[in-house]
């Protein structure tokens, strides 16, 4: 059997008739989303506890993807001055995490320039300071003693059920820190500007539409004369 063939249909529209979706439409992107500001937490230890800051390092994790950045002195490049570097990052924190042990109490460095530095920082509102209880120590006979400490009620990591199950309260806590931090510098970025309208486009559209109205001239009468 012979195949059938299409023919032509008798009435085609011309190539231009066709509708096609526009340059426009197809390079639309989907709605953007807001990024978050970065977060910085500045973390200051003993090198006694490095094992504690790793441990921190990785629960800390989920919020490092999430644009957050950590820093700790690990991170100074070789050559680079100490104290200069140390007080930069610093400066530039909005968190300052110092974690509490018998050898972070006892270093001048930790104590008495980092923790104290950050402590004046927080007095003048630029910084929040959370302290984590890694190992027994006194903290109670600080000044800390005042403050919320992590993790719950400044309970160290050797006794909880597990480490893990304490850093990751100590994730938790810093968490919510970081989110009122998000929060406030959100509040203080400043808001896009309105465009301002080019001169003479706030004519109202009733005015632009006005047309004159055209003057009809009276029509002259002639009479018939009786006379």
């Amino acid at each position: 059997m012979a195949a059938k063939t299409r023919g032509t249909p008798p009435t085609t529209k011309a190539a231009g008739s066709v509708k096609r979706p526009s340059a426009v439409a197809k390079s639309k992107s989907p709605a953007s989303v807001d990024s978050k500001p970065e977060v910085r937490i500045f973390v200051s230890y003993s090198h006694v506890d490095v094992e504690a800051q790793a441990k921190l390092n990785t629960h800390l994790a989920p919020w490092r993807r999430d644009g957050v950045k950590v820093w700790y002195d690990e991170n100074i490049e070789p050559g680079a001055e100490l104290d200069a570097e140390i007080a930069r990052e610093l400066r530039q924190a909005h968190i300052f995490v110092a974690l509490f042990s018998p050898a972070y109490l006892d270093s001048n460095y930790c104590w008495n320039i980092e923790y104290k530095r950050a402590m004046g920082r927080r007095a003048r509102k630029l910084m929040r300071v959370v302290a984590v209880v890694v190992k027994p120590c006194g903290w109670k006979q600080t000044p800390a003693a005042g403050f919320k400490l992590l993790p719950k009620d400044g309970i160290p990591p050797e006794r909880w059920s597990s480490k893990d199950a304490a850093y990751v309260n100590v994730a938790q806590g810093i968490g919510e820190v970081i989110k009122s931090v998000r929060r406030e510098l959100l509040a203080k970025s400043p808001k896009p500007s309105r465009a301002m309208p080019k001169p003479g486009s706030n004519k109202s559209a009733a005015a632009k539409k006005i047309v004159p109205t055209p003057t009809v001239k009276p029509r002259s009468v002639t009479r018939n004369s009786s006379k």
